[in-house]
């Protein structure tokens, strides 16, 4: 059985209001879908992928869902997914991107232009249409964006790429511009930086369970329930930040 972490009866409530999550058709984005559903959130779960899985079983919780199958990178298909799930009141109160491609290559001088410029493509490129596409309906109302980074993009990791790691650093960088030059429109951005977590993005990638103090991987609901926080009213005053959920692998 699923719980949501925020009670829609309290200070995270978010009934009414209207989320968008990228990358939602598996593993963290569908979780943090789910959260924000079960939270009172209509939310609008957008995958490259038929989302098809999310809706379903949000709709089986008592939630409220949309799907639409869009691709990230595609700057016009984005801001009209961003429209449709504003709705006729052209308002978004919240988006949290997650949507991100991994890369299977890790040696700086064995990667081919076509896989950087993927990576690259989907992580950064796609974030900042998503975030392009949703700012127009979340500006001058009390909002959030959230964005997916990683633990990689803050310390580095040898068992991810190059190209990964620069993709979640600058995810991160665009969070902290964002949340400095959104704040006076009612805004608020911050991140998550996951350390390894059990999805199929990292199946069959090396990752030993023992990487970290708590010697186990995450679970995508642990990393979903931070990113719900940051999502909800109830963090009223976090904003800029760049929010651990590793393990200890990596603190500060």
């Amino acid at each position: 059985m699923t719980f949501g972490v925020l009670d829609p009866r309290g200070p995270a409530s978010m009934a009414g209001q209207r989320a968008v999550v990228t990358g939602a058709a598996r593993g963290i984005g569908s979780r943090i879908a789910v959260e924000l559903a079960l939270a009172g959130a209509h939310v609008t779960v957008l995958d490259v992928r038929e989302p098809a899985g999310t809706v379903a079983e949000i709709a089986q919780l008592g939630g409220s869902a949309t799907g639409l199958q869009v691709d990230i990178t595609d700057r016009s298909a984005v801001a009209g997914a961003m429209a449709s799930a504003a709705g006729p009141d052209r308002r978004l109160d919240t988006l949290v991107t997650c949507a991100a491609i991994y890369g299977d290559t890790i040696a700086i001088d064995e990667l081919s232009e076509a896989e950087v410029d993927l990576v690259l493509g989907v992580n950064v490129k796609g974030t900042l249409w998503c975030i392009g596409g949703a700012l127009p309906f979340l500006r001058g109302h009390d909002s959030r964006v959230v964005c997916i980074g990683s633990v990689a993009g803050k310390v580095g990791g040898v068992l991810a790429g190059p190209h990964y790691v620069a993709s979640k650093g600058g995810v991160h960088a665009v969070v902290k511009w964002l949340a400095k030059t959104e704040a006076g429109n009612q805004v608020l951005a911050n991140a998550v930086a996951p350390g390894v977590v059990d999805t199929p993005m990292v199946e069959g990638k090396g990752y030993p369970e023992n990487y970290n103090p708590l010697g186990r991987l995450a679970r995508p609901e642990e990393i979903a329930r931070v990113a719900a926080f940051l999502a909800s009213p109830a963090a009223s005053y976090l904003t800029g930040a760049v929010v651990d959920v590793n393990g200890g692998y990596a603190m500060g």
